[in-house]
């Protein structure tokens, strides 16, 4: 007997869910051009087809001038690592780089 594909068979999604037990929030140092800041994500939400924010702390001082910081969905299990990852900033829409470096 033949097995008959159905449509979920082929359908690629682009967004991912996240697992539970990813560790997204935390203290990240962003690098935009020449400049570092260090900053707290509090946590993150799906931004659109392909990528999440991250929203920072309401005590962050980069809170009011940045907003949240966009990564592409498939990158947030590989935020826990510690790598450097491109990012972008929702107000200004500039290109930084992105590295986890610890806990809340």
């Amino acid at each position: 007997m033949k097995h008959i594909q159905s449509y979920e068979d082929f359908v690629n999604e682009a967004y991912k869910q996240v697992p539970y037990n990813k560790k997204v929030t935390g203290t990240y140092e962003v690098t935009c051009g020449s400049k570092k800041y260090e900053v707290k994500v509090a946590g993150f939400e799906r931004q659109g087809d392909d990528t999440d924010s991250l929203y920072l702390m309401d005590d962050d001082s980069m809170k009011s001038e940045w907003g949240g910081i966009i990564v592409k969905n498939s990158l947030m299990p590989k935020l826990e690592r510690g790598g450097i990852h491109q990012a972008e900033i929702s107000k200004t829409k500039e290109t930084c780089k992105i590295r986890r470096t610890g806990d809340l």
